[in-house]
């Protein structure tokens, strides 16, 4: 299962259910994907296919959204204590 959490500008924004605790965002568009770490700070994970340009649109994206993106993961894996 790999919920949606946002859909921008053809930039796809969606959760593994069965991967690592540490909260990270994947987006995809077309053929590329990414995977963003949204803690301890934000930080690119990998780029396959992404131009630079379309890499700070990501990092836009994510940042504009970080609340919703929070959410949406803390009632998709549960609240995390930390």
């Amino acid at each position: 299962m790999s919920p949606r959490v946002i859909l921008i500008n053809g930039f796809d924004f969606f959760f593994y259910s069965m991967e690592e605790e540490r909260m990270h965002i994947h987006v995809e568009k077309g053929e590329n994907t990414a995977k963003v770490w949204l803690e301890p700070t934000l930080e690119l994970a990998y780029n396959y296919g992404f131009t630079s340009k379309e890499m700070k649109s990501i990092i836009k994206i994510i940042t504009e959204n970080e609340r919703v993106i929070n959410d949406k993961w803390n009632s998709h894996f549960g609240k995390q204590s930390g």
